[in-house]
């Protein structure tokens, strides 16, 4: 009989290790599509289920009876749903995250149900960041008595406004416009009683509501926009808000940099501008911050606060006279020169130059801006003349000419 030895076979940890790591693993791309799922309530609704960022990407309809949806191959994101059903209200929901090779689960959907004589509220139950000045709309199923509408409507809190109303073969929807704005930050509520009535003198079958939430405070517009560049040093500041502002709350709030003093001026309760005390400099980027802590008149603060930048154009020389190319020009004409910003003087007189040289000629400043050369002597009649003014020329800020400046004339007899 043969021994058996018993053999210890030792394998290296690196060989473990290469083993491990040869092994293969899930490969999951980051751009691998999501998808959202959820139920609309009550059941057997069949709504239809809009997927939004921006504009419509898609629609799918809900199970018929249990009310389940599916949304596939939706690109990660932050997208808006809204759902749809006759003659149930419309509900938005926002900020819906997808994640990639995901599935997000929405809260449970529930659409009130609307009277057959009502066809959809605008904006939809649950709609948030909603403009401060949109109208709301409700389109009915037949022709309504108007004024039995309008004695039945009511916003929560109250909203001063007049109706609109628009009858046609194919419409019959009356809009409530506000004849101010909504208050920011606020949530509305839309009512209208069921003593509402058509045409016919026939009633809602039950009262309808449906809720909104207005937007914050937050800047329509600048001037100059954000990034602009080639703003001339002469511009003025313009920001627009959505809402009425607190005047003393919102000059607070406004700072330049580099540091610029100004004045404040109020276009109207929703637009100011900021006026420098001067021009600004040439070739520089400035950026005006608007801090947070601003609020308007409702209340509302401004929390996030907001930024923008420009860039002034390079300095040069706006106008001149005599214009390039003049003729005929008098013999005692001064020269003038015309800057787009404030000038350091002594850098602009040196890197001007005129040829045939001139004597006793001289620089008279009417402000910082414009000098104009001249003299006791007269120029030679019939006479070519060269202006030049160099690189060297600079503006307030020493912030210098991109590239030389010249032009000529020629004098008459």
């Amino acid at each position: 009989m043969f021994a058996i030895k018993k053999i210890n076979i030792i394998i290296p940890f690196f060989l473990i290790v290469f083993l491990s790591c040869t092994e293969e693993q899930p490969f999951i791309p980051e751009d691998m599509p999501g998808s959202i799922v959820g139920l609309v309530k009550p059941q057997g609704i069949n709504a239809q289920v809009n997927l939004y960022q921006g504009k419509l990407l898609q629609s799918v309809q809900s199970d018929s009876i249990t009310g389940y949806f599916e949304i596939l191959n939706i690109n990660a994101g932050v997208y808006n749903l809204e759902f749809v059903a006759d003659n149930y209200g419309r509900y938005v929901l926002n900020e819906v995250i997808v994640y990639p090779n995901k599935g997000t689960a929405t809260p449970d959907i529930y659409l009130n149900p609307f009277p057959e004589q009502i066809l959809y509220i605008n904006p939809a139950d649950n709609a948030a960041n909603v403009p401060v000045t949109f109208p709301i709309e409700i389109e009915f199923s037949f022709q309504m008595n108007q004024s039995s509408v309008e004695n039945n409507f009511a916003i929560q809190p109250t909203v001063n406004g007049y109706f609109e109303w628009i009858n046609s073969a194919n419409q019959n929807k009356m809009i409530f416009h506000p004849s101010d704005q909504y208050a920011t930050n606020q949530s509305y509520a839309i009512q209208l009683n069921k003593n509402a009535e058509t045409i016919y003198g026939d009633t809602l079958f039950f009262p309808v509501e449906s809720h909104f939430t207005t937007e914050n405070i937050k800047i329509i517009s600048t001037i100059p926009e954000d990034n602009a560049t080639y703003i001339s040093p002469q511009t003025e500041i313009y920001i627009s808000f959505n809402s009425k502002m607190d005047r003393e709350s919102v000059e607070s709030k406004i700072a330049m940099t580099p540091s610029t003093n100004g004045d404040f001026r109020w276009l109207d309760s929703k637009r100011v501008s900021f006026k420098p005390d001067g021009f600004l400099a040439s070739n520089t980027e400035y950026e005006v911050i608007i801090f947070p802590g601003l609020m308007d008149i409702y209340g509302s603060l401004f929390l996030t606060g907001k930024s923008f930048t420009f860039k002034t154009e390079p300095l040069k020389v706006v106008s001149n006279y005599p214009s390039k190319g003049a003729t005929y020009v008098n013999t005692s004409s001064p020269i003038v020169i015309t800057f787009n910003t404030y000038m350091n003087q002594a850098a602009a007189e040196s890197s001007f130059t005129i040829s045939p040289n001139v004597d006793d000629w001289y620089f008279q400043w009417s402000d910082l801006t414009r000098f104009q050369f001249i003299g006791t002597t007269k120029l030679q009649t019939n006479t070519q003349y060269t202006v030049t003014i160099d690189s060297s020329c600079a503006d307030y800020w020493n912030n210098k000419l991109l590239s030389e400046f010249s032009f000529n004339f020629i004098t008459g007899e």
